[in-house]
């Protein structure tokens, strides 16, 4: 090699050296404009704000951190999601559509963000627009886990519980996690909608899927009871009984069902037996004590029926449901005069809860039992509850 040629190979290589250390101080100070908003006293507030639960402080501290990290991708993301659970859902719209149309995004970011605004449309109820968003994102990327669960919600909204079923497996596999319990209710949903249409053999097929998914599928039990109710109700009772011993704490919602089922075996005391058992072994189920005082009025027996719901009162005084037995327990006793009458009628009108139940995982409340949370979109997560006297508290 001559000199010249030694010249060129040690000059390209000093020219390397120097882009790759020229890229290198560029990288940097990207990154550092990009995390630039982390060092400002507003973005610490606003995350001890979120931790909290502050979320109107949060955006407030959020925005201050936009005004002055106009640019920060993470920053406006996390903006309009907190003007989505304020209710402001345009506003939301607004900052997740003005992200997407940035031409500096990457990929991911890019994803990020139309994942974002699908959450928003289907917020808005903009159902077809949010199915097409999560859709485009998975066309570009078919294992990005948040648009699978957007796209899964809007299923379960829309009551396709066989596509959402799909799309859960999908995410299972993705997470290489145990989802069999949500699986389960997906399938239970399948076959009450199929029972519902008349499609007896395929409701029972789902309703056995869901409980070989898992047995803490409480509505599968329901539908297959449902199902052997008027040609074989010792099956029915056998399905119940199985549903108990699953989950005893909501044995409450196989009662209606039971106690029909008895009566058509010929043995309607077996249900008064139950109640007794269930009340032995929690002295503060109210819930037992009303359904055998609504058999002990119907057998004749009303005083030893208001014994029974003035015990149910004293467990859980705020329920409606309790005072209303009261009520017409007093009427078969014969308190038929105006003031049982105006008794009745107030309580019909007061702020009592019917039949509180709520959700453990976002404290949403309603007045009976939801096998999904319409908030949160958690499943299994309601339970009842139960208002102490004001004595106890």
């Amino acid at each position: 090699m001559n000199d010249t040629a030694v010249v060129a190979v040690v000059l390209a290589a000093a020219a390397g050296l120097a882009a790759g250390r020229a890229w290198a101080a560029a990288r940097r100070r990207d990154d550092a404009a990009a995390g630039a908003f982390r060092l400002l006293p507003h973005y610490g507030q606003g995350l001890q704000y979120l931790a909290t639960g502050e979320r109107e402080l949060a955006l407030s501290a959020f925005e201050k951190v936009a005004r002055e990290e106009p640019q920060a991708f993470d920053i406006q993301l996390v903006l309009g999601h907190l003007w989505r659970e304020a209710g402001q859902v345009e506003r939301a719209m607004q900052v997740h559509q003005a992200l997407v149309a940035r031409l500096d995004l990457s990929r991911s970011q890019r994803a990020q963000a139309r994942v974002a605004l699908g959450q928003d449309q289907r917020a808005a109820g903009f159902i077809d627009r949010a199915s097409s968003t999560f859709e485009e994102v998975l066309d570009g990327d078919p294992k990005n886990l948040q648009a699978l669960e957007g796209l899964q919600k809007v299923h379960e909204d829309q009551r396709r519980w066989r596509e959402a079923y799909d799309i859960q497996v999908r995410r299972q596999r993705l997470r290489k996690s145990d989802d069999s319990l949500v699986l389960g209710f997906l399938r239970a949903e399948i076959g009450r909608e199929a029972l519902a249409g008349g499609l007896v053999d395929e409701a029972g097929s789902a309703f056995e899927a869901a409980l070989k998914l898992d047995r803490r599928v409480f509505p599968a039990y329901l539908g297959l009871a449902d199902l052997a109710l008027a040609s074989d109700p010792q099956r029915a009772v056998a399905v119940l009984g199985e549903a108990i011993a699953a989950a005893p704490e909501r044995a409450y919602l196989t009662f209606e069902r039971l106690a029909r089922a008895w009566a058509a075996c010929g043995a309607p005391g077996r249900f008064g037996d139950l109640c007794d058992e269930l009340i032995r072994g929690d002295p503060r189920d109210w819930r037992a004590r009303v359904a055998l005082a609504r058999q002990r009025r119907a057998a004749a027996q009303p005083e030893e029926a208001l014994g029974l719901l003035l015990r149910a009162l004293s467990e859980n005084p705020q329920v409606l449901l309790v005072h209303m037995e009261i009520w017409r327990t007093l009427r078969s006793l014969g308190a038929e005069d105006q003031n049982v009458a105006r008794y009745g009628a107030a309580c019909e009108e007061a702020v009592f809860y019917r039949d509180p139940h709520v959700c453990t995982s976002c404290r949403y409340r309603a007045d009976d039992m939801l096998w999904r949370c319409p908030q949160c979109h958690s499943w299994n997560s309601f339970v009842e509850e139960r208002v102490s006297p004001g004595a106890d508290r």
